[in-house]
């Protein structure tokens, strides 16, 4: 494996609470709406099919923020969204520790997505 891949997957680790550290797993509230847990399905189908290191409904040691996806081998967060506002999507690229890229709930999975 790649130094920068091994590291970058090593520093996503230390911002995960050590309880919400499953990597490669689906996880999904309750509350989540289908579209939005069919997205985070295609998504991790996606990344696992990378080879690349994820993990889901991860909560933030520092902010105890809770990302939808993250990419560990990227350091990408992606938040699927539906009805979320403008306002709570820039709360969230400021708050969050990585980059954060939007996916629209509901919408045909593409791999251009996430590139």
């Amino acid at each position: 494996m790649k130094t920068k891949i091994r590291k970058n997957r090593q520093t996503v680790r230390n911002l995960i609470r050590v309880a919400n550290r499953q990597a490669n797993s689906l996880r999904w509230g309750a509350g989540e709406t289908d579209d939005h847990v069919l997205m985070k399905f295609q998504i991790c189908k996606q990344l696992k099919k990378w080879g690349h290191e994820f993990y889901t409904e991860a909560i933030f040691e520092s902010t105890n923020l809770r990302a939808d996806i993250i990419d560990a081998d990227e350091m990408i967060i992606y938040e699927i969204v539906g009805t979320e506002g403008e306002e709570s999507m820039l709360k969230k690229q400021k708050d969050y520790p990585l980059e954060v890229r939007f996916v629209r709930a509901g919408e045909a999975f593409r791999q251009e997505l996430l590139l």
